[in-house]
């Protein structure tokens, strides 16, 4: 994305978080050197982080951020805040999801990742200011269930930024996914979704726009059950491949959650990993781990993202969701 392009009659000083912003992401998201919008493929949500972010046939209300598939068996209206924070930037994101049947299920979502704030200086190194660097995007998503075993969702995404003082740029993406059953006796689910279908990322002029990071996932979750396990337990594994669309350059992602049920509470331990595979070095590559902890209709979820770069600078991803059934 070329949002370095300056006019020669400033220059910027703090100007460590844009790089960081135009050249670190890219690399976590494996992304051609031409794409824009890329902190759109960013994680949001601390129960799918936990799971290494393998989330394509995954349920429930932070699928919004994912497969809007995963929506669509929902029966009760439920809100939630979403935080990150990493070393390029911080994060926060609300959704709130409307079951109205027998129609489907409807979601409106936002979110704002901030890059900070940086000194801006004129040729002859004079302030001109404090200037922020974020982008904002708002989403409105409709699922519905279609039997016993099959499941749709689509997500409309407005999407807008702004770097320094004089670079605004926007556009818009859709998310298309679907969920299947093979067997309704068997704890088994496969997702498909393609995202971030949508018109380049414009920032100047046509020339310059920059393709949307469409990313292509597959993905499989399971519930096995162990005879040998007191019933309280729990048990969890999903898994996910991640292409971009020339299928050269791949994430695999894996996710592993015990559970623990005590009356009306139950209490969740999530693994995860990230495997690149391709050109690039995925930034949130790595080991995750979460937990969660649900009473009644409020959920609590936690997770950490133990990659190399930001845990080496002493700051780990770090991530926390809050969920409220209505």
């Amino acid at each position: 994305m070329r949002l370095t392009r300056t006019s020669g009659k400033t220059k910027r000083r703090g100007a460590w978080r844009a790089l960081l912003v135009l050249l670190l992401v890219p690399a976590f998201a494996s992304a051609q050197a031409n794409n824009g919008a890329l902190d759109l493929v960013f994680p949001i949500g601390a129960r799918a982080t936990g799971l290494g972010t393998a989330f394509t046939a995954e349920q429930g209300s932070e699928s919004v951020w994912w497969n809007p598939a995963g929506l669509a068996r929902m029966t009760k209206p439920e809100f939630a805040l979403d935080h990150f924070e990493t070393f390029v930037m911080k994060g926060d994101a609300a959704s709130f999801i409307l079951p109205v049947r027998p129609v489907g299920v409807f979601a409106v979502s936002a979110r704002l990742f901030d890059y900070g704030t940086s000194e801006q200086r004129d040729s002859l190194d004079n302030p001109l200011g404090d200037v922020s660097s974020r982008t904002f995007v708002l989403g409105a998503t409709f699922a519905a269930d279609f039997g016993s075993s099959f499941d749709a969702g689509v997500t409309y995404h407005l999407y807008r930024g702004k770097v320094g003082l004089d670079q605004a740029f926007g556009t818009s993406a859709v998310d298309v996914g679907i969920q299947y059953r093979p067997v309704a006796s068997t704890p088994l689910r496969i997702g498909f979704e393609v995202r971030n279908l949508g018109l380049s990322l414009q920032v100047r002029d046509k020339p310059q726009a920059d393709a949307l990071p469409t990313r292509l996932h597959l993905g499989v979750a399971y519930d096995p059950t162990f005879p040998q396990f007191p019933k309280e337990v729990t048990t969890h594994v999903t898994a996910d491949v991640v292409s971009d669309k020339s299928i050269q350059n791949r994430e695999i992602r894996l996710g592993a959650q015990l559970g623990y049920a005590t009356g009306p509470s139950r209490v969740f331990v999530r693994a995860g990993y990230v495997k690149q595979e391709g050109e690039g070095s995925a930034l949130l590559a790595g080991p995750s781990l979460g937990l969660g902890l649900t009473s009644g209709r409020v959920q609590l979820d936690l997770a950490r993202i133990f990659e190399s770069f930001s845990s080496g600078l002493g700051s780990p991803p770090t991530y926390i969701s809050i969920r409220v059934g209505l």
